[in-house]
């Protein structure tokens, strides 16, 4: 690769680390703008490049594949889950006048209440290997993940007949709504309906892991995006990053991220961002290299959850996915646990 491209990407995975612009000019010798020139020159590049393209599989042969992936991570076979499916925030500073009149949205459209942030609704799907199969950021902070997802593109690809292979769906969290093609746990439930909860909850927490994996690798996300960026540019970075994501996957041995560079943490705090305590090193344990991503201790509260409401949207759009005598997968997974008899470990048990 030639030199001024290395030093580029050097200087824009930094960026995306969370690093100091001015500190990265000064290690690479360069202007004080150079590293974030370099960034988005690099999410340009990104974007040019088709082989990192995110495209929800068409195929049945694919959909196939996905769905014995997540089978050999359900400890009873569940051979339904083609994707996991959940919303994130993504924060942003207040937006500007001229973003709000773009976009049509009104500026407290984008302050997620429940997070106590401004932020954009992203949505996304992803694999057994917790890779992204479709990204889309289409609506502010303050929109619950039924109303994005329902207003989306994939989901109008997932409603045509024949689209997904027969007997597959998405997982997703209740915030949804149960349908052919989206199985989502029982609400207030006991007996049979917890155990199904369980089972589900096994292949549905792969979206929760990637958005940590993200959010861990690219400490830029951890803190709110500057007021100078635009939101179309902001946009255009987060979904590179997803693309990044998934090349990190695929290009190593999978799940491991290096652990935060101290500088970069210190910066990310002094911004006011988010500290993540196990890949900040904060236990002072220098001698940790590789970080992997707990479900539990990792998971990112301040960011996930803020669109499991029902403030945007009325009952009756959720009951448009009833329809008339149905059988969805949800119920079919529920009957062959019921009728099999797997029960949900003790809570002791489960970690």
């Amino acid at each position: 690769m030639d030199p001024l491209h290395t030093a580029r990407l050097s200087m824009a995975l930094r960026i995306a680390a969370g690093g100091d612009p001015l500190d990265i000019a000064v290690n690479h010798g360069v202007s004080d703008a150079e590293p974030t020139e370099s960034f988005w020159l690099v999410v340009d590049a990104v974007h040019k490049s088709f082989q990192l393209d995110i495209n929800f599989p068409t195929s049945h042969e694919a959909q196939y594949e996905l769905a014995q992936e997540f089978r050999s991570k359900s400890t009873i076979g569940i051979t339904n889950c083609v994707g996991a499916i959940d919303g994130i925030l993504m924060w942003i500073h207040k937006p500007t006048d001229q973003d709000c009149d773009v976009l049509g949205f009104r500026q407290t459209k984008f302050f997620c209440g429940r997070k106590k942030k401004f932020g954009l609704n992203m949505q996304a799907v992803c694999d057994a290997r917790r890779r992204f199969l479709w990204v889309e950021l289409r609506y502010p902070g303050s929109t619950s993940d039924f109303f994005a997802f329902d207003q989306s593109s994939l989901k109008c690809q997932l409603e045509r007949a024949g689209f997904l292979r027969e007997g597959l769906c998405l997982f997703g969290d209740a915030a949804y709504a149960n349908s052919s093609y989206m199985c989502v746990p029982f609400r207030s439930a006991t007996g049979t309906h917890d155990h199904f909860n369980f089972f589900q909850s096994q292949l549905r927490i792969n979206i929760e892991c990637a958005f940590g994996m993200l959010v861990h690798r690219f400490g830029m996300l951890r803190k709110a995006w500057p007021v100078n960026v635009s939101i179309a540019k902001t946009n255009s970075a987060i979904l590179a990053l997803c693309k990044l994501h998934n090349f990190c996957i695929e290009s190593n041995s999978g799940n491991d991220i290096s652990t935060a560079d101290v500088g970069d943490s210190s910066h990310i705090m002094m911004d006011g961002g988010m500290l993540l305590p196990r890949i900040d090193r904060v236990d002072g344990n220098e001698d940790t290299v590789r970080w992997m991503y707990d479900d539990t201790e990792d998971r990112l509260n301040a960011l996930l959850d803020g669109g499991d409401h029902r403030d945007d949207h009325a009952d009756a759009d959720r009951r448009r996915y009833r329809r008339h005598r149905e059988v969805t997968p949800r119920h079919l997974i529920h009957n062959y646990i019921a009728e099999n008899g797997f029960r949900r470990p003790p809570i002791r048990d489960i970690r």
